[in-house]
């Protein structure tokens, strides 16, 4: 199905919004208070998320509260060389952060993720990309080919199909429903529920709250599997009124350094391993799957190496490794190199690397 430029931009907004909540960590519902929710007519999974994926708003402005309660352990980042990025790397896994957004479709973007006095702020102008930081006193630019495609997929779908699809794929392994309305930010919202069939994974549920006027997600929670909030992140404040082209435009302060981003300069995300790497490996499926890296050659550096030696040693019939363990997350660094992860046990990773 092919749709015109200003619609297909519109319809991206609603992606904008939840790129921006992954950024702060991932959206969330607000605690709901006395008032009754409120009464919708009733839609199915498939119907729901189809409206979803066809959302077709101008614009909106928004203010998002996130707040994380990983189990992460205290790992010693202020005592490294270069400890001030990966500590606040890490604060944006813990504790409360506002992230503000603004969206005027097709081309106009902004998220600033406030703390305190300091913003972080990504824009996009038209051609024009910036991103801000005000603690860092940095700016970074760069300018979007107009001429750019995005790259054709083999068979494109209409966004029913795309939903029955996702459905199709995620069903083996996740049950997916409807669980009554609420509100967040004072609007009515539904509420989808995706919960993993299998008890191994650490996520409990994916809760997420889709609005009922526009059908743009204003919030999820990630519970995990002993009942509390590992990850959550609601609306408080939503406007969908075109924000003014003022909101947009951005000029770094005097004396401030730009930096300027090519192709060279910022990772593509496609790039294929150099060398003779290979690609992780994956043992299981759906929300209980471990990825496993293959063995590396290059030694950690001091920064890594330190993070690695404050946590607890673990080893088995696999290897002697360091245990990193979340809420949501698991991980092992083996002695050999190899990389575990997955959302689930300790003994779901050393099972895992186990099966060499």
């Amino acid at each position: 199905m092919t749709a015109t430029r200003g619609a297909a931009g519109r319809r991206t907004l609603w992606l904008v919004a939840a790129g921006a909540l992954a950024a702060a960590g991932i959206t969330g519902l607000m605690a709901r208070g006395a008032v009754a929710d409120p009464t919708l007519p009733p839609l199915t999974p498939a119907e729901l998320l189809a409206k979803v994926a066809a959302a077709d708003v101008d614009g909106m402005s928004a203010t998002f509260e996130q707040r994380s309660d990983l189990g992460l352990p205290t790992l010693p980042t202020s005592s490294l060389p270069d400890g001030e990025d990966l500590s606040s790397a890490i604060a944006l896994l813990t504790g409360n952060h506002t992230v503000r957004v603004w969206v005027a479709a097709p081309d106009k973007a902004k998220v600033a993720l406030v703390d305190g006095s300091t913003e972080s702020a990504a824009i996009r102008n038209g051609n024009e990309v910036w991103l801000w930081s005000s603690e860092k006193q940095q700016a970074k630019h760069a300018t979007l080919d107009p001429s750019a495609k995005p790259t054709p997929t083999a068979t494109p779908m209409s966004p029913s199909e795309a939903i029955t699809k996702f459905l199709d794929e995620i069903e083996p392994t996740t049950e997916v429903t409807t669980s009554g309305s609420g509100y967040v930010a004072g609007r009515a919202v539904y509420q989808l529920v995706l919960t993993p069939k299998d008890d191994a994974s650490l996520v409990a549920q994916v809760r997420v709250s889709v609005d009922a006027q526009t059908f743009v997600p204003l919030g999820a929670r990630v519970i995990a599997d002993d009942g509390t909030d590992a990850i959550s992140v609601a609306a408080t404040s939503v406007d969908f009124t075109r924000p003014s082209d003022d909101v947009f435009a951005f000029a770094p302060p005097p004396g401030v350094e730009v930096t300027e981003m090519t192709k060279d300069s910022a990772p593509s995300g496609t790039e294929k391993p150099k060398g003779d790497a290979k690609e992780p490996t994956v043992h299981g499926t759906g929300w209980t799957a471990v990825a496993i890296s293959p063995a590396s050659t290059e030694k950690p550096d001091k920064e890594l190496t330190t993070i690695l030696e404050s946590l607890p040693e673990v080893s088995g019939s696999w290897g002697h490794g360091r245990l990193l363990s979340t809420a949501l997350v698991t991980a092992v660094v083996t002695d050999d190199g190899r990389v575990a992860i997955g959302a689930v046990t300790p003994e779901r990773i050393y099972a895992a690397l186990a099966e060499r």
